[in-house]
């Protein structure tokens, strides 16, 4: 009588290998997917230079916690900014965040200059304006500012003002503006917005 010999693979053996495979699967999958997750929320790798650029700071009542300009007043200060080196971003894509001691303010590209009530030359219309090229994508060499609005001079000595110079920013329709003092330290961020991330962050001080 002959003995027939079952050949087949074993029913739990197939499992486990169906297994192992549904288990490789998954990670490639999930491997690949958080590849594609870091890429989106990774901000652009840029080296920047900033400098305080302070053309002229005029005020004719020193003592009104407000600008009071000579006619015809004009003046461009701000922050200049150039790109060193790494990756390109368009002037769009980003928000400059500036802070002095306890406040600071957010500004980008469609944040609109108060024309009436400015000190900057007519033509700015924007706070954030790339300088010597109208392509607003910056890559190395290129440079853009980040232009302020006002300045004043305030003078009060019992709250520790003494002809005290200052620059600042007030986008239209905003209810608060926000100003910095010459003399005293300044923080700033550039912030890549597509992902919420600093591109770079520093501090500087103004100065005449």
């Amino acid at each position: 009588m002959k003995t027939l010999e079952d050949s087949a693979v074993s029913p739990v053996i197939g499992v486990m290998l169906m297994l192992v495979v549904t288990i490789i699967i998954a990670a490639v999958v999930s491997a690949f997917a958080g590849g594609l997750a870091s890429d989106t929320s990774k901000a652009p790798q840029a080296t920047l230079s900033v400098t305080g650029v302070i053309e002229d700071i005029k005020d004719t009542d020193e003592e009104d916690w407000g600008p009071t300009y000579p006619a015809n007043f004009t003046a461009k200060n701000g922050l200049l900014f150039e790109h060193k080196g790494g990756d390109g971003f368009a002037l769009s894509g980003i928000a400059i965040q500036i802070q002095s001691q306890d406040t600071k303010t957010t500004i980008d590209v469609h944040d609109a200059v108060n024309s009436s009530d400015s000190c900057l030359p007519l033509g700015i219309t924007a706070y954030l304006v790339e300088i010597g090229d109208d392509d607003k994508y910056i890559t190395p060499g290129d440079k853009f500012m980040l232009y302020a609005d006002n300045c004043r001079i305030d003078h009060d000595p019992m709250s520790g003002f003494n002809h005290a110079p200052q620059i600042s920013w007030k986008p239209e329709g905003a209810t608060d503006g926000f100003g910095a003092y010459l003399n005293t330290l300044i923080e700033y961020k550039v912030i890549d917005k597509a992902s919420g991330k600093a591109i770079q962050s520093g501090s500087l001080t103004l100065h005449y």
